[in-house]
């Protein structure tokens, strides 16, 4: 499964309210992200960005702040992997 439908499935169970689901798919999506070499690795900026979103994504969990765990993967996340442009067209 790509990032693209790892990222379409979290957030189809955000919004389905599925707690369970949520955690073992953000896991999987973040690991998925490094091992599949999502972004640079070697851009400090994006790393420490990536690091803050996995902080800030694990605390939105651990709070069960389902709407902002949404916020982060559709605002911060896929703009960072560049998985945001579909949104764009559908706007034009």
């Amino acid at each position: 499964m790509q990032i693209r439908e790892k990222i379409d499935c979290l957030q189809k169970d955000i919004f389905a309210y599925d707690p369970e689901a949520v955690a073992m798919q953000l896991s999987q999506l973040m690991t998925a992200i490094i091992e599949e070499n999502a972004f640079d690795l070697n851009n400090v900026g994006k790393v420490q960005r990536f690091n803050r979103l996995m902080q800030g994504s694990l605390q939105a969990l651990q709070d069960k702040d389902y709407l902002l765990l949404g916020d982060i993967i559709e605002f911060e996340l896929k703009p960072l992997l560049g998985i945001n442009e579909d949104r764009k067209k559908n706007y034009e």
